[in-house]
């Protein structure tokens, strides 16, 4: 019955893919972000980047195969542009938003810097799916 409902909203299903993927690029972003903090000497700013850039790389490729499956044409070159589209508008999102919100709350309200990383990324999850289905992986019209 909740199948039969959520059926009826298109792009449901959808965005439930995008975020068990974005879920799976909160554990490559915090993962990696923690492990740089404890095995190198990085400025947690240039771990923050570091994290983010590689669960950007993780979320293209996850969305790419399974989120946005019906939207892959096979080719290399449209894959690479939707690379592009993807991580330029999840990169501005995720500086815009998650970095910003990093800095700002450790900086400004004395936040700890992994629960500061984590309301950055809770913060960009709508904003990027928008942008995703609209832009990075956007359907090609009829007769394109």
């Amino acid at each position: 019955m909740l199948q039969k409902t959520f059926s009826k909203i298109p792009q449901f299903s959808r965005f439930v893919k995008f975020c068990i993927v974005g879920g799976s690029g909160v554990v490559v972003n915090a993962g990696l972000f923690r492990l740089l903090l404890q095995t190198t000497s990085f400025d947690y700013r240039l771990a923050s980047i570091i994290a983010i850039e590689t669960a950007i790389a993780n979320n293209f490729l996850w969305n790419y195969l399974w989120t946005f499956n019906d939207r892959k044409t096979g080719d290399a070159p449209t894959a690479l542009m939707m690379f592009l589209r993807f991580n330029l508008t999840s990169g501005m999102t995720a500086m815009v938003v998650n970095w910003g919100l990093l800095v700002t709350l450790k900086e400004l309200f004395g936040i700890y810097e992994e629960i500061a990383n984590l309301i950055g990324i809770a913060a960009g999850t709508i904003s990027n799916y928008l942008l995703s289905h609209f832009w990075a992986f956007a359907a090609k019209s009829p007769g394109h």
